[in-house]
């Protein structure tokens, strides 16, 4: 093509356009040789290396000059000794050249960083001493160059050097977390391979050289083939490399839920919600939104286990869909961002609360181990815990930070102890009650169905329950009476119960909540059961010790405290006066005498039914109910409330009761409707047998 002409060589008999412009752009065609070119680009070329290389021009004629260096490359070095110091200024004068002029296309850069390449092989001095730990730069040559002094000098790579190893196996796919998440994943990857290999991996010595096949751009020269025996090629290595493969997959896999995660919300970058997904070796809790949120919920708690707050605050950090009410997936990540700041809050919808919303809402610090998910026992202290926030709220509003919500937050251990909850949860269910406290629970609106409780907790429940209504007030109203009636009947528990239950309180120091129940006993296996003599002491058949009555010196008298005596008195009739204020309010109305009244339901049950045994789930009292209502397929509720109180029992609580005595019977209610009753005869004859 060029006729043996040095396509470089400037020949100063060829024509030259004096005072012609420079060409613009491109040149037509690739140029291959100075005396090919036209006069007007001659003189653009001349020009331009007179300026020193330093002006704009055409990528052709900048790639022509290069056709010079390499010739001195590759065709002088074995002829002249004079190249090798020239090699270090040659290639700082081709990475010039690629940051001057690299961005004018793949014409003049992809021969231009083959050059480079090998200007940085041969320029490398042999591995006598380790390799300056410098960052890693240039191209892949000098990275593996850089590797095998490294390993001929059992040198540890740094991380800087293995992210650069990593980015130099050809055969090594990106990951889509390296080009969504560069900067994270860099930092990941630089973590765990310092907390893997310490200073770094030690490549073996014993890889062969690097070699590089050699193409010249020039079309004067040929190809020739580079070989550095010294300098072991590291990227053929095959240890190492796996090592470093399972490492960058390790680091995907943890950047995967990130990187999902940005692909969806890509502005979403530094926020709080990112911190969620970001692997804790990421997560900076000092600085930006995150540090921000730290510090606030610092200085709320303030060295307090838990403090209420109005949940708006959070306004501040994080922005919902909806204003003031979050979903299920924004509550939840919120709470999961306050963990990594070792900071709990109520209610968490992961243990069974609803989604946050403005109002009252709980930070507290939980446990160190404290699990993310409710344990088995922790769903029953939920409700039970529930039910208290009812008794102590039956008579009136209790402020949260009080002396006496203080008081009934102080009865949690006791139940998380009786429940056999776990450590770890018990800070939560405190501040599940202080939560509660602060919004409100009315008893009327407690669930009817009680599944989490088993006879054992309903026991505990309902023992612990009594010692809550005398923290909050030890004046019980009726009112707390109440309330505690109607639980106890959802606990299928005798309302007769509380009373006796509320004396005891009221006189002696509050009873063990594991201790047996003064109702049904449990089954035999149960913590609760058993009729069976306590042995206090196995028997001793020898006889000995001192004969029975003994002598014992005389005790001084005993005074008595005739102020103790009578404010003892005093609390009696306090609490006899209670009592008749709560069964007057239950006593049916005395009827008039002057005319018989006609019934306005069926007449009492006959004797054969007040003689049946139970329907099973059902009392007595209950079941003679449950009988007379067979009587007829429907009643009005004007004529079930005569009944009911006919039988002693309260209405709306009755029927709760028959319908749950159904529901475990048969799968369905007995009776329906609303105004009107209807009895449903399949189930009623299947519960009757």
């Amino acid at each position: 093509m060029t006729g043996g002409v040095e396509p470089a060589l400037i020949n100063p008999d060829l024509p030259v356009a004096a005072g012609s412009s420079p060409p613009a752009g491109r040149l037509p065609g690739l140029p291959t040789a100075y005396h090919l070119i036209s006069p007007a680009a001659r003189a653009a070329y001349l020009r331009w290396l007179a300026d020193g290389r330093q002006t704009d021009a055409p990528a052709g004629l900048v790639l022509l000059f290069c056709f010079g260096l390499e010739r001195r490359v590759v065709a002088d070095t074995g002829d002249d000794p004079a190249v090798g110091p020239e090699l270090s200024a040659i290639t700082a004068e081709v990475q010039r050249l690629r940051m001057r002029y690299g961005d004018t296309g793949p014409v003049f850069r992809n021969p231009v960083e083959r050059l480079l390449a090998l200007l940085e092989l041969l320029a490398a001095p042999r591995a006598t001493r380790p390799v300056a730990r410098a960052g890693p730069a240039g191209t892949d040559m000098a990275v593996r160059v850089a590797l095998a002094r490294l390993a001929a000098t059992a040198t540890p790579v740094p991380a800087d050097w293995a992210l650069a190893w990593i980015g130099s196996l050809s055969a090594l796919t990106r990951r889509a977390a390296q080009d969504r998440c560069p900067a994270e994943f860099d930092r990941l990857f630089t973590a765990r391979y310092q907390a893997r290999h310490g200073p770094g991996l030690i490549p073996p010595d014993d890889a062969a050289g690097i070699r590089l096949r050699y193409q010249p751009a020039n079309p004067g020269l040929t190809a020739t083939l580079v070989c550095r025996e010294d300098l072991p090629d590291v990227l053929r290595e095959p240890q190492c490399v796996r090592e470093l493969v399972r490492l960058v997959d390790e680091v995907a896999a943890t950047l995967n839920p990130y990187s999902r995660w940005l692909a969806r919300f890509p502005e979403g970058r530094g926020s709080l919600a990112a911190a969620a997904v970001l692997p804790a070796e990421l997560v900076d809790a000092h600085g930006g939104r995150l540090g921000a949120l730290r510090e606030w919920a610092q200085a709320h708690l303030d060295g307090r286990p838990r403090k209420l707050i109005d949940a708006a605050e959070f306004r501040r950090f994080w922005s919902s869909a909806t204003p003031g009410q979050m979903t299920r997936d924004e509550a939840t990540t919120l709470i999961e961002v306050l963990a990594l700041l070792g900071v709990a809050l109520e209610p968490d919808v992961r243990f069974g609360a609803p989604p946050l919303a403005d109002g009252p809402a709980v930070l507290f610090r939980p446990a160190a181990e404290a699990s993310d998910r409710p344990g088995r026992e922790f769903a029953a202290a939920a409700l039970i815990a529930r039910c208290a926030a009812a008794v102590a709220l039956a008579a009136r509003p209790v402020d949260p930070q009080s002396a006496a919500a203080e008081a009934v937050l102080a009865t949690v251990p006791d139940l998380a102890m009786a429940l056999g909850l776990a450590p770890a949860e018990r800070p939560r269910l405190t501040a599940r009650l202080c939560w509660l406290l602060a919004v409100g629970v009315d008893a009327d609106r407690l669930p009817r169905q009680t599944a989490p409780l088993g006879p054992t907790e309903r026991e505990i429940g309902s023992r612990y329950l009594i010692r809550v209504a005398a923290a909050a007030d030890p004046a019980i109203v009726p009112m707390t009476v109440a309330a505690l009636t109607r639980i106890y009947q959802a606990f299928r528990l005798d309302g007769d119960l509380v009373f006796r239950r509320l004396h005891e309180q009221s006189v002696a120091a509050p009873a063990d909540l594991t201790a047996p129940g003064d109702g049904p006993r449990p089954s035999r296996g149960e913590p609760y059961g058993g009729d069976e003599p306590v042995m206090i002491r196995p028997a001793d058949p020898a006889t000995g010790g001192y004969a029975l009555p003994w002598t014992v010196p005389a005790a001084p008298a005993v005074a008595l405290d005739p102020a103790l005596i009578a404010r003892k008195v005093a609390e009696t009739a306090v609490v006899g006066t209670l009592l008749a204020e709560v069964f007057a309010g239950d006593e049916p109305p005395a009827p008039p005498q002057r005319a018989a009244p006609q019934p306005a339901v069926a007449p009492p049950p006959p004797a054969e039914n007040r003689r049946a045994d139970p329907v099973p789930g059902l009392d007595h009292p209950h079941s003679l109910l449950l009988r007379v209502l067979a009587a007829r397929p429907s009643w009005t509720r004007e004529e079930y409330a005569a009944l009911a109180n006919a039988h002693g029992v309260l209405p709306d609580g009755a029927l709760d009761l028959l319908n749950e005595a159904a529901l475990e019977a048969t799968g369905g209610p007995v009776v329906e409707g609303d105004a009107t009753l209807s009895v449903i005869g399949d189930v009623l004859r299947e519960m009757l047998g």
